[in-house]
């Protein structure tokens, strides 16, 4: 009997021991978040419009991550583990040879890759009096395999993109970009801790572009290349646990003289928000930096500007057309930039948003062949009511309309 209470007594020590460190354990971790945390995390504003769109939570939330003081020391720590056994992938991202991360190249959804071929073919010829050009650009893993790790196997992407090719057929304007990215395979084409291309990247794919598209580049500013940020890690790290020591630096191109700059005005129909600007140079302070270019994705964007010109572009886009917008400023009165994923309507109400002289599909080659929503997107609910907009679209701005009369909210250019 004496034992038996000697044993249920040291259970209760045992379990009041335990919850005394567990509570010292928590006490500790508070005093290193308070006084040791990252400083650089910005916490954000609450207002009532972020707090509605759901925006202040998300926000928040990045914040805590960032702010957390053990955050950086058990990526490191479970870095150091992966590597110490010799693993170089994580969630299908692998660890190269170089000091960048390369996510695998997507296998195709063949299901939604046919119906997306098939809505751009039905695209075209509805609205046949409109070019349609598509743009696929390759992905990190295809044009620097060299760097894959040596077990891994990649899928054959350009393959991808001839298949693709040939079943979009005649009527779709093929933006070929395989042989100038593996001409510039040697150079910093993409982040190396992040999915997307870089500005330098973006750069040589708005070269093919204007080229495919019959764009006089003579008329465009000089542009500079800016380094804006040394210190973007991107959602490859974030993802997949690597990441030490591969901080990415982000470029913005400018013209050289800002009085060649053309004005825009960038209307997030999403929100109703306008900028007289398309880089959100507060993005640099949050976790994904990449969001500097047009403030991050959204829905539908409507960039207005100044350019001499009539011509109107719609581009059906992913997170790539991001940074090569800001190139095709000078060429277009209007680029309307819709992304599939985020936008709820559909193509004829797209088309009433103003007579469009070209439309663009730009894609990364993971990104269009794993898309489930271009082809709701396109969808043609009503067939005469989409030839009618074909023959005689709806003028939603006139040419003479000033960008600089809108008001609006603005930030300050990167």
């Amino acid at each position: 009997m004496e034992q038996s209470q000697k044993r249920k007594k040291k259970k209760v020590y045992t379990k009041q021991i335990a919850a005394l460190v567990f509570l010292g354990l928590l006490i500790l971790l508070s005093f290193f978040n308070l006084f040791l945390g990252r400083k650089s995390a910005v916490k954000p504003k609450m207002t009532a419009a972020a707090l509605l769109d759901g925006s202040y939570m998300e926000e928040y939330g990045d914040y805590l991550t960032e702010r957390f003081w053990g955050n950086g020391a058990l990526k490191g720590l479970d870095f150091s583990v992966r590597t110490m056994f010799g693993k170089r992938e994580s969630k299908g991202i692998y660890k190269s040879k170089g000091k960048s991360l390369l996510e695998e190249i997507a296998a195709p959804d063949e299901k939604a890759v046919e119906e997306n071929i098939s809505k751009i073919q039905g695209l075209a010829g509805t609205y046949y009096n409109i070019p349609v050009y598509f743009m696929l650009v390759p992905n990190a893993a295809n044009v620097q395999s060299e760097n894959l790790p040596a077990y891994a196997v990649s899928r054959d992407q350009k393959k991808q993109f001839d298949d693709i090719r040939e079943k979009l057929g005649a009527g779709i304007q093929w933006i070929e970009t395989n042989k100038t990215f593996m001409k510039h395979s040697d150079e910093e084409l993409y982040y190396h801790t992040d999915k997307n291309w870089t500005s330098l990247g973006a750069f040589y794919g708005y070269e093919i572009l204007a080229e495919a598209m019959g764009l006089d580049m003579s008329k465009a500013p000089e542009l500079t290349p800016y380094v804006v940020n040394n210190d973007f890690v991107g959602s490859l790290c974030r993802q997949s646990g690597y990441g030490k020591g591969y901080e990415d630096s982000i470029t913005v191109y400018m013209p050289k003289n800002k009085k060649d700059s053309v004005k825009t005005l960038m209307i997030n129909m999403d929100t109703n928000k306008k900028y007289a600007t398309l880089y959100d140079s507060t993005k640099l302070d949050k976790a994904d930096k990449y969001s500097l270019f047009l403030g991050g994705d959204a829905g539908m964007l409507d960039i207005k500007t100044t350019a001499d010109t009539t011509d109107r572009l719609l581009i059906f886009k992913d997170s790539y057309a991001n940074c090569l917008i800001p190139f095709l400023v000078p060429y277009y009165r209007e680029i309307v930039a819709v992304d599939a994923s985020l936008y709820e309507g559909n193509i004829q109400e797209i088309m009433q948003k103003a007579k469009f002289t070209s439309i663009l599909f730009l894609y990364n080659g993971n990104s269009f062949v794993t898309d489930t929503d271009i082809s709701r997107v396109l969808e043609m609910p009503d067939m005469a009511g989409a030839q009618e907009n074909s023959a005689e679209p709806k003028e939603a701005v006139s040419d003479t309309e000033d960008t600089d009369s809108q008001d609006g909210e603005t930030d300050d250019e990167t």
